[in-house]
């Protein structure tokens, strides 16, 4: 069966936007963090802009693990590492890019409390209405009935890595597979990035090249 559902590429000009956005909201709700903790991975460029546009030094992560496959929770969210400075009766901001299910940022977030701030809020660029846990402040809004599966620039390869395989039920060469992530997907992808994914997939041993058609290695 034919996989399909809706993806979309975010450019960095989104992703500054969304990111002033957020300080907007920030700066109009009176809140003045003094420390910004970012999740890794996804939260972490994000975090770096909002910390940088509100003029805060104290940047910080933490990590959480849920998503496996491209748009495939895989299984309940874990604490990959903790925060390890103390933030103890401070003012914290917790960045991350978006809430899907909710799940990373609410376990970052309880994590985070445990360490005593003093007051604590919450960001994402992107918010999807289904999720179980709302941040304080979102630029975007996303329906449920509209869930996307969101291609953020620092993740471009690595969604490729997981989704250009999904195209290739019946070998294909690159200019196949772009039409085929355009229909299954929803998404325009330029050759030189599929050519640079292709090889690395061979390399992994995922797929191989016969003639000028690629095919999964069975």
């Amino acid at each position: 069966m034919v996989e399909r559902f809706r993806c979309q590429l975010v450019s960095w000009k989104d992703i500054e936007r969304w990111s002033k956005n957020i300080v907007k909201e920030v700066m109009k709700s009176g809140y003045e963090p003094e420390i910004v903790i970012g999740l890794a991975r996804g939260g972490l460029v994000p975090a770096r802009l909002i910390a940088d546009y509100l003029n805060i030094k104290d940047l910080y992560a933490v990590k959480t693990e849920h998503w496996g496959l491209t748009a495939t929770p895989d299984g309940k969210a874990k604490l990959a590492q903790g925060l390890q400075i103390s933030i103890d009766g401070k003012r914290v901001l917790v960045v991350d890019d978006i809430t899907d299910t909710g799940q990373s940022l609410k376990l970052a977030v309880d994590h985070i409390k445990g360490h005593n701030p003093s007051e604590i809020r919450s960001a994402t660029l992107l918010h999807i209405t289904h999720s179980k846990y709302v941040p304080d402040y979102y630029s975007d809004e996303v329906p449920e009935d509209k869930w996307t599966w969101f291609i953020f620039p620092w993740n471009v390869y690595e969604d490729m890595r997981n989704l250009i395989p999904k195209t290739l039920y019946g070998p294909k060469d690159r200019y196949e597979i772009k039409n085929a992530l355009k229909e299954q997907f929803q998404i325009d992808v330029r050759i030189r990035i599929i050519s640079e994914v292709l090889r690395d997939l061979a390399k992994r041993g995922i797929i191989k090249k016969n003639g000028n058609k690629w095919e999964l290695v069975k």
